[in-house]
């Protein structure tokens, strides 16, 4: 009897993990393709670089991730961006993003939008499905036992389905918008002519023509009236300032 309520016990355990697992994973990818249907697209610099790292067997397991930089109506706003094994997108870039209106600081960076969430799916999943069948104790059947068979290969049959529409819903899932890494046209011997307010510079080129660029919150306070570089732009939109001297 002891034994029997254990048993019970660590089964309910296991299927209420493995359901955990599989409802906020999939919570998760619902998220990003509502982002990836509704997020507003728009111009983000990446300004720095965080380092985490998570401590293993025999080595540490360090991720990247690029700190986005852009602006919501006018307001400057930073975002830590999905990690990886390496630097994917260094100080400086330019790139096209979505956000979420709901949540600024949730963002899509072009991934897939099942990107880090499968494997936690098929996990809850095999949680569920070993505790689901050692409830109705269900066992490789013996030889002769029709009746045992049928329930196991049905059990089989119904979580192969649940796996198939899954990762068929994934695939069709999948964040197809164009991710632009932005280069544009580059302009030498630029003056930082004058900084105003709300983040704007002023540059003067060497033809005397200026123009007025919103420009990301590093970018402002690093720079100084009377710096000289080479100015990157794409039409209205400043990519980067590489200062040769002030």
């Amino acid at each position: 009897m002891y034994l029997g309520a254990t048993q019970m016990l660590f089964e309910i355990i296991f299927l209420s993990f493995g359901i955990v697992l599989i409802v906020s994973a999939t919570a998760n990818i619902l998220k990003k393709i509502r982002i990836k249907r509704e997020g507003i697209l728009v111009s983000a610099t990446v300004v720095d670089i965080h380092r985490t790292s998570k401590a293993g067997k025999n080595k540490s397991r360090t991720q990247y991730h690029s700190v986005f930089e852009y602006r919501v109506n006018g307001e400057p706003v930073k975002t830590r961006g999905p990690g990886a094994a390496e630097v994917k997108y260094p100080v400086g870039t330019v790139l096209e993003i979505r956000y979420d209106p709901q949540k600024p600081e949730r963002i899509l960076v072009g991934e897939p939008v099942a990107t880090g969430d499968i494997a936690p799916i098929l996990i809850g999943i095999a949680f569920t499905a070993g505790s689901v069948l050692s409830m109705i104790c269900v066992k490789l059947p013996k030889l002769g036992d029709s009746a045992g068979y049928l329930v196991f290969a049905g059990m089989l049959l119904l979580f192969a389905m649940i796996i198939f529409i899954i990762v068929k819903s994934l695939k069709g899932a999948k964040n197809k918008f164009a991710q632009h890494v932005l280069s544009g046209q580059t302009a030498k011997n630029v003056l930082v002519a004058a900084k105003n307010e709300n983040s704007t510079i002023t540059f003067q080129f060497v033809n005397g023509n200026s123009i007025n660029y919103v420009v990301p919150e590093s970018a402002y306070n690093d720079l100084q009236a009377g710096d000289w570089g080479n100015l990157t732009f794409q039409g209205s939109l400043f990519i980067r300032f590489e200062r040769t001297y002030r």
